[in-house]
């Protein structure tokens, strides 16, 4: 099972590192923008087929 801990610290990695907006991310993964930014601020925890989504797309970026 993945760890919301470890994909949110793999998800501001890649903002830091790439200087891409949450905006891109959800239009890239279809999160909900304002779920995305819950996520990253540990507000809330994203459903398993978003947590899915949202790994996919860090991996294919390569974090």
């Amino acid at each position: 099972m993945l760890s919301h801990e470890v994909l949110r610290d793999r998800l501001i990695s890649y903002i830091k590192c790439n200087g891409v907006t949450q905006k891109h991310i959800s239009k890239q993964t279809k999160i909900r923008e304002c779920d995305l930014s819950k996520f990253k601020n540990s507000k809330s925890e994203l459903g398993s087929l978003d947590t899915k989504s949202l790994d996919k797309f860090l991996l294919s970026k390569g974090y």
